[in-house]
Parts: C-alpha cells; structure tokens; sequence
C-alpha cells in the first residue's frame, strides 16, 4: 500500500509563505503530477514530503501511518524511516563507482547481507532495462543510462513511494519521451505510488493519473489530465495546461440551463453560442477555447486579423488579433491557407466558462 494524504500543508520562511494550505489526496499505486510555473512551491512540497523540509502547518499521512502533524506538535518522522524514495534532477549518480555498487549503496548502509544484495540490484536493474550494465563505471553512461541507475538505486529499498523531482529536465526530447514510458511501465508493475513534480505540461498529462497544478504555493485545481484540459477552473490553468486561449465573454441575462445543461453567452462582444451551465457565473467573465475548437467560418460576426501563420506540415497554426481580445491561436488543415495580414471568420466549436 501507498496512499498518500496532505492536509493543509504550509510552509512559511517569516513573513513569506510558499506553500499554503495545500491538500491532496494520492490513491495506492497511482501517479500524480505536481505542476506549476518556476518558484511555485513544487518542489518544497515534495522536499516536505520526503522529510528534507520541515513544515510549518498541516499533516502527512502515508497509508494509516503519520509522518507529520504541526499542529499536535509530533515529532516528525526522519526521512530515511519514512519508506520514501527520491530522485533528483541531478541523478546524484556517482561517478567513481560501477552501476552495481551505486544501486546497492542504501542496502550497504543498512548492512544487508551481500546476498541479499546481489539478488536485489540485479532485480531493480532488471526493471529499469540495465541488467549487463552492472559492472559498467557511471561516468561512461548516457544521461538516459544514469537516470535509470538513479531510479534503480530509489527502488531498491522497495518503498511505498516514490518522489521525483523534475528527472527527465536534462534529457533531449527523445529520451525524455522514452522514460515518461519507462517511469509509467514501473508504476504499473511495480504497484508503486509516484508523485512527479515538472514545470512540463507534456509530462504531465501523459504521464498522470491526476495533476496538481500551483500557483504562488496554492493549490489552483487538482484533477484528472482530461478534468484539467476539458474543465480548467480559471485562466491561469486554462493558459497553462493546454495553452487554452481566452476570451472575453458575457452571460446572457437570466439563461440557466438549458434540457442538455447548457447556458447562452456572447463572447468577444459579438458572436452567440452555447457553453456548458456554471451555477455561480458572473455576468461578465471569460471563455476557454481550445485552439483545435476554432474554425474558419463564413457568415460568422467573430472576425479575426492574422497577425502570424505557421505552416507546421499537417496542419497551420494562426496567431489572430480581434478587437478586445488578446493574441489568440488557431489550428487549421493544409486545406485552409491565408496569408499574414488578412482577415477571416470564425467559429468556435467548444468552449468552457471562467469567472477569472
């Protein structure tokens, strides 16, 4: 089992809090994103949770086992008794020893027997896809070869959980397609929780089977990868998650949901359409719309001016300028080209509604 359960974590240096109140909830064997922009807080949760930082408000609780409570004034738990393990950004691999001795090193320290060892080195390098590297120096492997060793050496003391700090940053795109796989392929055979923290929003919504995505230390939505890119809550996860472009809106006086849950707005001070019902939605407010959930129109009064136009190969992508609107995008096929500086018609085919 490896459930984890954060309940109003803090973390203040004086007057400056980094982390306020956050509260998540991890089921057993799944793998959950942290994201947010640099200084956020992402990583001082994390640095909280493995017991690197101490918190000063709020509770941890792995399966029914506390390893935190401020508020009680409970000692701690030290973090190499929490069954927690870590990889860094760096690997921290070292590179004067052989792939073997660095992933038996926390066995060595707890003065397991060498049998034991060997049996479980092999193992995790079985896992990670490293068996007859065993005997190969550090330093002679690739960034992708000493990521493994890393999360090899965290695996080996079979721990409940698994904490990653931003692994895959110093690795090209390939390789980092590779080990978002490879991270994956470990959670599902090795049943094992994961909390991944990233300023990628690739990584995390192919990687995640929930995100929390922070801002300033607060938790702005904590929710699937479909929820977050279909359902953000406000602009800043709109923007973030997706690039979603925003636009102004205005809900029509008195529209509650209609028989298929929808309400009537006007976006960008003209064009009418349909938006799935928000109980508590102010008169004046905003769309989220999709780039792909944009299309060239004919007799659509939403007109737009192509400020850039991106030839990508299967598909264009127009920058477009609208009064009162800020720089939006656009995804069209090959079949629909216009050139940099006319104007065009559009339609939105999807759209949710923000109040901020």
């Amino acid at each position: 089992m490896g459930k984890l359960s954060i309940r109003n974590l803090t973390k203040s240096y004086g007057d400056h809090t980094v982390v306020n109140k956050v509260n998540i909830e991890v089921e057993d064997s799944k793998l959950l994103t942290i994201v947010g922009p640099s200084g956020c807080g992402k990583t001082t949760i994390l640095r909280m949770i493995a017991g690197f930082i101490e918190p000063t408000g709020g509770q941890i609780y792995l399966d029914d086992r506390l390893l935190v409570d401020v508020e009680n004034r409970v000692a701690p738990v030290v973090p190499e008794k929490r069954n927690v393990g870590m990889v860094f950004q760096s690997y921290a691999v070292w590179p004067h020893m052989k792939v073997f001795d660095n992933v038996a090193y926390p066995l060595k320290l707890r003065k397991v027997s060498k049998d034991i060892i060997q049996t479980e080195v092999m193992r995790v390098l079985k896992v990670v896809h490293m068996e007859g590297l065993e005997n190969r120096m550090a330093h002679e492997l690739s960034g992708g070869q000493q990521q493994r060793v890393a999360l090899a050496r965290a695996l080996v003391m079979k721990p409940k959980l698994l904490l990653l700090d931003e692994p895959l940053s110093n690795l090209d795109a390939a390789l980092r397609e590779e080990m978002r796989g490879e991270i994956k392929e470990i959670q599902r055979t090795q049943h094992i929780t994961i909390i991944n923290v990233t300023h990628d929003q690739i990584e995390a919504m192919t990687m995640s089977d929930k995100v929390a995505v922070v801002r300033k230390g607060v938790l702005e939505q904590f929710a699937s990868p479909h929820e977050l890119y279909e359902e953000p809550v406000n602009t800043f996860v709109a923007k973030f998650i997706g690039s979603a472009n925003i636009l102004p809106a205005a809900r029509t006086a008195g529209s509650g949901p209609d028989k298929d849950g929808m309400m009537d707005i006007t976006a960008a001070g003209c064009y009418k359409m349909k938006v799935p019902y928000v109980e508590n939605a102010k008169e004046q407010g905003f769309i989220a719309v999709r780039a792909h959930h944009m299309v060239p129109g004919k007799a659509s009064p939403f007109q737009a001016h192509i400020r850039r136009a991106l030839y990508q190969g299967s598909q264009i992508e127009y920058y477009l300028e609208a009064p009162g609107c800020e720089m939006f995008r656009l995804l069209s096929s090959v079949d629909f080209i216009r050139p940099e500086g006319t104007d065009i018609a559009i339609d939105i085919q999807k759209a949710v509604w923000l109040n901020e």
